[in-house]
């Protein structure tokens, strides 16, 4: 079961005037005492312009999650949802009732989908990089995917610090390239050092971005845990999803940065025999014959 939530969070969202769910790993058993409790604020519209936000409440932080569009769209991050907060209608109650485990496979197994088919455009674009640090970031980024689209289609949610423990619970036939996956980001190679080269360059990236400093929370604490592999893969996937949208001449103009925030190995042979096994796991958890030209 997981911990009762605190009276000064249930307090804030009673002051919210929009309906309020908590969602996220403080759903589960799996927070740890860095974990942030993550409330899904369900605004009319995007013309509301409320921008997500991290706050201290009683020495707890509190990350503000405002979505807009159907409740169907957020199915999955929804599904063992928390109800705070409803409005007169019932919206979250009468949604958490409709969120079966039968539709909730169906979003997950559409999800989990899509992550692997972005793995293989990622493993595309390493293979067309003109650079090797620039294919060792999309390799790596290809990598990301991979696990997120197996833990999804295992019919798990993925919580960006509990990934490896979530991991660690995948039937050994769902688990397939796992293994490999984690030899592209370079588990193997997580030490302190490593990831504090990564932690000042991810710094950087993230010098705008409102949780930059639950982020840097999170680091901290999973080091002091001596959880250093956690660490090292919850750093890098923050790194890959901060990267993937960036414009390519982001990559060439600040490829010690991108090295240093994913901790690339440039050696292309190696990436490529690395990448052709991830594909074959890839096309193998798709179960579809998908063309040749992405191999």
């Amino acid at each position: 079961m997981p911990e009762p939530i605190p009276a000064a969070i249930k307090k804030l969202a009673s002051e919210i005037v929009y309906p309020v769910a908590l969602v996220g790993c403080r759903t589960s058993e799996m927070s740890l005492d860095c974990c942030e409790y993550d409330l899904a604020v369900f605004t009319p519209s995007q013309e509301d312009d409320l921008a997500n936000k991290v706050v201290q409440v009683d020495n707890r932080p509190v990350e503000l999650v405002h979505l807009t569009g159907s409740i169907k769209d957020h199915i999955i991050d929804l599904a063992d949802m928390i109800v705070l907060k409803d409005n007169n209608k019932l919206m979250l109650s009468s949604a958490a009732k409709d969120i079966i485990a039968k539709k909730n496979k169906r979003m997950l197994a559409a999800s989990g989908k899509k992550l692997l088919i972005s793995s293989l455009f990622c493993q595309q674009k390493m293979k067309a990089a003109k650079h090797p640090m620039v294919a060792a970031m999309w390799l790596k980024i290809a990598a990301y995917e991979f696990i997120d689209g197996m833990l999804v289609l295992s019919g798990k949610r993925p919580m960006p610090v509990h990934i490896l423990e979530q991991v660690r619970q995948i039937e050994s036939r769902m688990a397939e390239g796992i293994d490999v996956a984690l030899e592209c980001i370079g588990a193997e190679r997580a030490t302190r050092p490593a990831i504090s080269r990564s932690m000042e360059a991810i710094r950087e990236l993230k010098s705008k971005d409102y949780d930059k400093m639950l982020f840097m929370s999170k680091v901290s604490h999973l080091l002091d845990r001596r959880m250093l592999v956690d660490c090292y893969y919850y750093a890098g996937r923050v790194a890959a999803k901060n990267l993937v949208n960036r414009k390519e001449i982001f990559y060439s103009q600040y490829s010690k940065l991108v090295q240093l925030a994913l901790d690339l190995v440039s050696d292309l042979q190696s990436l490529e025999k690395m990448q052709k096994r991830l594909f074959r796991a890839t096309n193998s958890s798709l179960r579809c014959g998908l063309p040749s030209s992405y191999s």
